[in-house]
């Protein structure tokens, strides 16, 4: 575990972006040779730095990417996340999003807590809007529950505002 894995989940908000967001950036780094500065790629994509921050700021903490002033380069984990196939890149977003997302992580610990794996997305929203407001902690709990999906991390049934952990094959619960 990291640092960021001890902190709370209102201590360090997820970036609001998509699985598919951190994946493209991580892929122009690896195609300028696993490292560049931020000017230069906002550039050439004709956005301004400032459109990237929340991608950069998610890579980072996930720790694919490291920042060191202006510049952004691929972690030795980045260059495996970027060359890995999709089961491969899936299991190990899955692993680091567990490790170092703390709202990621608290969901998945709540719910192998509960008698059968199951919370309602307000019991989450509830202990965000203790720092957050109603807006910003669903918003947290959207992006969490992207990422955890894609990581096959747990299950979210929208209809009925159920977060459940990802059953196992064979599971009959």
């Amino acid at each position: 575990p990291t640092d960021t894995a001890a902190r709370s989940p209102v201590e360090v908000p997820l970036p609001a972006v998509s699985v598919g967001g951190m994946a493209g950036l991580l892929e122009i780094l690896e195609a300028r040779g696993g490292e560049d500065g931020l000017a230069e790629i906002s550039d050439d994509l004709n956005f301004e730095v400032d459109d990237l921050l929340p991608l950069v700021d998610a890579v980072a903490l996930l720790g694919l990417a490291t920042v060191r002033g202006p510049r952004i380069e691929l972690t030795e984990a980045g260059r495996a996340y970027t060359q890995a196939d999709i089961l491969a890149s899936k299991q190990q977003f899955a692993r680091l999003a567990a490790e170092r997302a703390p709202l990621v992580r608290a969901i998945v610990l709540a719910l192998r807590a509960g008698v059968d794996g199951r919370l309602r997305e307000g019991f989450f929203v509830d202990l965000l809007r203790r720092r957050y407001s109603e807006e910003e902690a669903r918003r947290q709990l959207e992006t969490a529950i992207d990422w955890g999906r894609y990581a096959e991390l747990f299950d979210y049934d929208a209809d009925d505002g159920v977060l459940m952990l990802e059953r196992e094959p064979g599971d009959i619960r």
